[in-house]
């Protein structure tokens, strides 16, 4: 399938992701990439990267074919990425026990620096919301802090009994939630000598965890077949079963209306956020979905399978011509 071309133009034809055209929903473009772990959105959504075990992709204004940039961070898989708040800085955790900061507006070319210090496999990692901060978790079970202007390491949460799987900030960066194969989810006030308060866990391995956008709500997936809605005020979870085999990946969408998830069952299923009511399936890959994303203004969503495809969704308004 040809490339899409994201220009400003696009963007303005493809309609804002939400309950009422869900039905129209289609398959945009799809690329090829080994072993993928994860996708993601630049804050501004002209630039999308694919991580995983070939490295990472980056997609700059077109997607589909073969990415115009590759970044290598180490020999080993890339097991996952985050942008920072300004989109300046890609940050990626690596099998290989760091974490790599690529410079992306550089007046040098991929300029990058690496953090040391995990004992296993990166398999996490977010900026705080003001971008000064990133948080890593890793298979040594360990959350370390770094100040991302220096490199250097700003603190280590010690609490969960196995690998950190997911990790993800509040909305003022004070408050950082982390979920791990020990099935635990749990919420860590920085800067203090507390130790983490337990929201919940879940009867298997906890793999993903969502924020609601504005607000400090979470959704998080888990092997156990289900996904559960945290919310901020100490009650137990809404638990809601949703794929065979296990849930792997979540994506609110930036208005926080729409939940997309995917799992073991090779689906993805988009779910009404506040009812917790699934509204479409969508059939698309022919293994588990591993990663998914909205771009910034909810027209598109990214999802990555085992299948080794990266396939782009969205919707053209009536009487517009799509540029694919």
């Amino acid at each position: 399938m040809p490339d899409l071309y994201i220009t400003e133009t696009d963007r303005v034809n493809h309609e804002r992701i939400n309950h009422d055209n869900l039905s129209r929903l289609r398959r945009l473009a799809t690329a090829r990439f080994g072993w993928i772990s994860q996708a993601r959105w630049s804050p501004g959504g002209d630039l999308l990267a694919i991580a995983g075990g070939d490295g990472i992709a980056l997609y700059r204004g077109s997607f589909g074919g073969a990415p115009r940039i590759r970044l290598t961070a180490s020999a080993a898989p890339v097991k996952d990425i985050a942008f920072s708040p300004d989109g300046a800085i890609l940050a990626a955790g690596s099998a290989d026990t760091t974490v790599k900061l690529w410079m992306l507006t550089s007046s040098k070319e991929f300029e990058s620096k690496t953090l040391c210090g995990h004992a296993g496999s990166v398999e996490a990692v977010v900026f705080s919301p003001d971008g000064r901060s990133l948080a890593s978790g890793g298979a040594d079970g360990l959350i370390r802090l770094w100040d991302v202007a220096s490199g250097e390491p700003r603190g280590l949460l010690e609490g969960h009994d196995d690998e950190l799987t997911a990790l993800a900030f509040d909305q003022t960066g004070e408050r950082l939630f982390s979920g791990s194969r020990d099935k635990r989810i749990f919420s860590w006030r920085l800067n203090t000598e507390a130790k983490p308060t337990a929201l919940g866990e879940h009867d298997d391995w906890a793999r993903d965890i969502a924020r609601l956008p504005h607000s400090n709500a979470l959704a998080s997936a888990s092997k156990d077949m289900t996904i559960r809605f945290w919310n901020d005020g100490g009650r137990k979870p809404a638990v809601v079963p949703a794929h065979a085999g296990g849930v792997d990946a979540l994506a609110f969408s930036p208005d926080g209306t729409t939940l997309a998830s995917g799992g073991r069952d090779n689906m993805i299923r988009i779910w009404n956020a506040r009812s917790r009511r699934e509204l479409r399936l969508i059939d698309g890959h022919s293994r588990p979905v591993l990663a998914l994303d909205f771009n910034p203004t909810g027209s598109m969503l990214v999802s990555g399978g085992g299948d080794n495809r990266v396939i782009l969704w969205g919707l053209v308004r009536a009487n517009c011509a799509t540029r694919i």
